[in-house]
Parts: structure tokens; C-alpha cells; sequence
């Protein structure tokens, strides 16, 4: 079994009386579970971010690189043409 930390915890009282009712043992483990989904969700939130801003990072490379290319993608483009209506002269 992993090491137990302790904090101490202070609470407004109105969030207090819901659950001043549970045993020790209760609170514990609802602390726990509550403080296990919020950083599993803030962990989802960040990878999420993260995937967010690589995509968004790879589109303007992305596009950067269609902008270099794009003078050689046009003379491929008219070559091609070139080749489809002299075969269509013969």
C-alpha cells in the first residue's frame, strides 16, 4: 500500500453540512475520488491543449510548405496539360 499524506482542509460551512454526516473513513475516500476525477480531467484538459496546439503548429508549417511548392505544383500542372492536349493533336 502507497504512503499516506495528510492535509488539512478548510470549508465554507454550507459545503461543510453536506457531508459532515459521513464517517471519517467516508470523508476520506470521498476526498480522494473527487481529487482523483479533477486531476484526471485537468490532465485530459491539458492533453487535449496539447494536441490542440501541435495540429495548429503542423497547419501553419503545413501551409508553408504548400506555399513553396505551390510555383512548382502550377508548372507541373500546365506541363501535364501540355502533354494531355499535344497526345490529343496527334
Amino acid at each position: 500500500m502507497s504512503q499516506l499524506q495528510q492535509i488539512a482542509l478548510e470549508l465554507p460551512e454550507d459545503l461543510y453540512s453536506e457531508i459532515e454526516h459521513l464517517s471519517e473513513e467516508e470523508k476520506d475516500s470521498f476526498f480522494q475520488e473527487v481529487l482523483q476525477e479533477k486531476i484526471d480531467h485537468r490532465k485530459s484538459t491539458d492533453f487535449h491543449y496539447h494536441m490542440k496546439q501541435g495540429y495548429l503548429e503542423m497547419a501553419q508549417i503545413n501551409m508553408q510548405l504548400c506555399r513553396e511548392f505551390e510555383e512548382a505544383e502550377e508548372e507541373a500542372l500546365l506541363e501535364g496539360e501540355k502533354l494531355i492536349y499535344s497526345d490529343d493533336d496527334e
